[in-house]
């Protein structure tokens, strides 16, 4: 089994707190991994750690090793390597002076996958297909991306990062602010662009719930810490961490 991403050992400590705990983690290619657990154990600074967004907030620190698409993550251009991971957050943040055409096409200018306006076009309706946004904007691409609902904007945003034509796509608590009938969509999003584009998804959620819809394998997390890995089916049906059994049936907060 080919790994995206490997990590190894991980430590990580923000405003002098050590938040990661000496993690490990593997990411099998073409799979959705869930990192799942309650509020504050460290589930989006691990996510942070994949593309190197910790380098911008001052004073945190990174021990251990993070490698992506077989490569040190801490050892290559950041640029580089997040035009390879993209990223959705927990909030939607479209550009709100684009249009929603450009809110996707910028994302594809600044990476250079495009190389006409003609590709251009095609790639934003490709983003827009896989996002499944396209039938409900194809006809007001040159609206403001603030026209549409919070649920619609955050597909968009899903669009905008997979314009960039990313190997790994890593979303934090995408769905947690947004309508369930935007939420089912976003979940449909990635089962086929795992099953059809063989993308690798990392998803951060603190829903076992969704962890059993989308995922393939789950990494649960408490307290800094990884406490349970394996393929979601048997991490649910067979826990074996006191945490664990807790969060699948429903006690855990």
């Amino acid at each position: 089994m080919r790994h995206a991403v490997r990590v190894e050992s991980l430590r990580v400590r923000l405003g002098g707190r050590e938040v990661l705990k000496g993690v490990n983690l593997e990411v099998p290619e073409g799979s959705v991994t869930v990192v799942l657990g309650p509020s504050g154990v460290g589930k989006s600074t691990l996510l942070r750690t994949i593309n190197r967004l910790l380098d911008l907030v001052p004073g945190a620190r990174v021990e251990g090793r993070v490698e992506v698409l077989g490569l040190d993550a801490y050892a290559v251009d950041p640029y580089w390597l997040r035009r390879r991971v993209g990223m959705v957050f927990q909030i939607p943040n479209p550009f709100p002076h684009l249009s929603i055409y450009d809110n996707v096409a910028i994302a594809a200018k600044v990476c250079g996958v495009a190389r006409s306006k003609r590709e251009l076009r095609r790639i934003v309706e490709w983003a827009l297909r896989k996002a499944m946004l396209w039938e409900e904007v194809k006809d007001r691409l040159r609206d403001p991306p603030l026209s549409l609902s919070g649920g619609q904007q955050q597909r968009l945003c899903l669009a905008r990062a997979l314009a960039m034509k990313p190997k790994i796509l890593l979303l934090d608590e995408p769905t947690a602010n947004i309508d369930v009938s935007n939420a089912s969509l976003i979940e449909e999003a990635l089962k086929r662009l795992v099953r059809e584009e063989g993308m690798t998804v990392v998803l951060v959620t603190h829903m076992p719930q969704q962890a059993l819809r989308v995922g393939d394998y789950v990494a649960v997390m408490y307290d800094g810490r990884i406490v349970e890995y394996g393929r979601v089916t048997e991490v649910a049906s067979r826990p074996h961490h006191p945490f664990t059994k807790k969060l699948f049936s429903g006690a855990a907060s």
